[in-house]
């Protein structure tokens, strides 16, 4: 995962562009063969930016922003990404920051900014050099204002990296009493838990929790009889038997040569053979198949009956 200081070495300036020996034509061509890529009047990225995930993009946007602005203050989406939380869900399309006395709105094509409230002056910290509202004050206005899911997804990142406490969440939330979406706030927060270790295990969670199925315990280390640890687990019905396992986005291979690939996959076959010699049936799904949540969740509930007949 970039940060904006690893980001910021591909931001280009007019002035710059142009002590390059650029001049404003060859720029505004520039522009429109796709060679630079406008991201609000006055900065550019090279071409080869169109290769970075939309994360990385928005980024650039935002330390765009900072330069251009007097000491923004960002928010919502943008504030997340600032602060290392998934961006799974959120809207990056503009910039997010806030301005005491502005209400909600698209000043221009490229920010939205949202009104300061009173308590917000205590409410702000600095990232990497940018002015930034705090994690609790993030997920509570991205709770306000974004989906169940996108919002939890954010939640468990922010209390499973300590970077907040219910605590904080509970009281961020308070100070915003009386803004719309308050109410639907505060139930996906209840729905947080910093157990969950990824954006998978956020979604399998709620998974579970929509369709019926029985309530797992998460992140469970399972020994064998001798009192050795066997695995770590994500998720694990023990009245049922079963393990749930959610291979999310590079979870064991990212970044590994084809040999290293073919080690790890024969670990985790041996890790299983080990659960299954204690007793347990072994579940995986990946992110496919949380795309069909109804579809995973009609498989676990067969594994999971299957089991206790």
């Amino acid at each position: 995962m970039n940060t904006p200081d690893d980001l910021i070495p591909l931001l280009l300036t007019t002035d710059r562009l142009l002590s390059r020996g650029m001049t404003s034509h060859s720029l505004s061509r520039a522009v429109r063969s796709g060679d630079l890529i406008r991201l609000r009047p006055g900065f550019f990225v090279e071409k080869r930016a169109r290769d970075l995930c939309r994360r990385d993009r928005h980024l650039l946007s935002v330390l765009a922003t900072n330069t251009a602005l007097d000491s923004p203050v960002f928010s919502h989406a943008s504030a997340a990404l600032i602060h290392g939380l998934p961006d799974w869900g959120l809207p990056l399309r503009k910039v997010a920051v806030c301005e005491e006395g502005a209400s909600p709105r698209s000043r221009t094509t490229d920010l939205t900014t949202f009104r300061f409230v009173p308590d917000l002056a205590g409410e702000v910290t600095t990232v990497n050099g940018l002015r930034v509202t705090t994690p609790a004050r993030t997920v509570s206005d991205i709770a306000i204002s974004t989906n169940r899911d996108a919002c939890v997804a954010v939640a468990d990142a922010a209390l499973h990296g300590e970077l907040v406490t219910r605590i904080a969440l509970e009281e961020s939330l308070e100070k915003s009493a009386g803004r719309r979406g308050i109410r639907r706030a505060r139930h996906s927060l209840s729905l947080a838990d910093g157990r969950s270790e990824s954006v998978a295990e956020t979604l399998s969670r709620l998974t579970f929790r929509d369709h019926g199925l029985p309530e797992p315990e998460i992140q469970v280390d399972i020994v064998n009889s001798r009192g050795i640890r066997v695995a770590r687990v994500d998720f694990l019905w023990p009245e049922y038997g079963v393990v749930g396992e959610c291979d999310g986005f590079g979870k064991y291979f990212e970044g590994l040569t084809p040999a290293e690939t073919r080690h790890r996959l024969g670990m985790e076959k041996d890790r299983d053979a080990e659960l299954m010699a204690l007793g347990y049936r072994v579940l995986h799904w990946r992110w496919r198949d949380l795309e069909e949540p109804h579809v995973l969740a009609a498989r676990i509930k067969r594994v999971l009956f299957s089991a206790a007949a």
